[in-house]
């Protein structure tokens, strides 16, 4: 009997954590096992080896209480990122990210002149679609049964005179190093993203940089982290707005009550990534 290929190992996991993170209770291991035919032996190691924790500590990560807990914590993350100053350099080289904005000139041009390359990337979450230029990441989502034609378009939309070219060759060190990430791996590479909005919307996205993996905040607080504390609604449109899965952690954002609440890219893929963090985190 022949291994089963990358792909379908990583569907499998997909099918399970997203059976877990919806599941008002933890199903049994041996269910989850007979789904991904597999003994539990061999599930358990399975996903643990590439979730970095384990279907219990999955399920543990995503209670409400663990949620209420994270929030009350976030209180002194926040006053410790105050402290520091967002203009600091220290959070982003931590967590190996850059952040950089495209040139007045670069939109004037609606992007005449860019090499704009895009990849699909398999993951333990699923497929992800990502475009990026030499100068760092640009689009990244996970595909959800979309098409990489239609993700393209969608983002042509506000560069349509750029050049749109596939190049999972020239895209495979940062695919591989995104999948390290969601995997639990520690940074190997520095990653940069290159981002487009408004001034609002750059600080918000740079103030969601500042949170760390196992951290969530709500809503509120992300608005006074970002120097925003009136405007939470147009804050929370930000969010909806971030056109960087995962890298631009949204997901990390949650209700004052602790619900997870939505999720461009759906709940069961929010639920999914904040049960894998806080879990690792412990």
């Amino acid at each position: 009997m022949n291994p089963p290929s990358t792909t379908l190992k990583y569907q499998r996991m997909q099918r399970a954590i997203e059976r877990l993170a919806l599941a008002s209770e933890a199903p049994a291991l041996q269910d989850l096992a007979d789904e991904a035919g597999q003994s539990v032996f061999h599930f358990q190691r399975s996903f643990v080896s590439m979730a970095g924790v384990t279907p219990k500590e999955f399920c543990q990560a995503l209670t409400l209480d663990r949620a209420k807990q994270s929030l009350l914590a976030a209180e002194s993350v926040l006053e410790a990122s105050f402290a520091a100053g967002l203009s600091g350099p220290s959070r982003l080289h931590d967590l190996f990210i850059s952040l950089e904005g495209l040139t007045p000139g670069e939109f004037k041009r609606a992007g005449r002149g860019l090499l704009l390359q895009w990849t699909t990337v398999d993951t333990l979450l699923g497929p992800l679609w990502l475009a990026a230029t030499s100068r760092g990441i640009l689009r990244m989502a996970f595909m959800r049964g979309a098409t990489a034609q239609a993700l393209m378009a969608e983002a042509s939309t506000a560069l349509p005179e750029a050049r749109w070219q596939e190049a999972r060759q020239d895209l495979a060190p940062i695919a591989e190093e995104i999948g390290r990430r969601l995997a639990g791996a520690a940074p190997s590479q520095p990653l940069g993203l290159l981002m487009s909005g408004t001034p609002l919307r750059l600080k918000v996205w740079q103030a969601l940089l500042s949170i760390p993996e196992g951290q969530v905040l709500s809503y509120t607080q992300l608005a006074r982290l970002a120097g925003a504390p009136q405007a939470v609604r147009a804050v929370a449109s930000c969010l909806a707005a971030n056109p960087i899965a995962y890298l631009i952690p949204c997901h990390r954002v949650i209700r004052a009550n602790a619900d997870f609440g939505e999720y461009r890219w759906g709940p069961q893929t929010k639920k999914a990534l904040l049960g894998l963090e806080l879990a690792r985190a412990g």
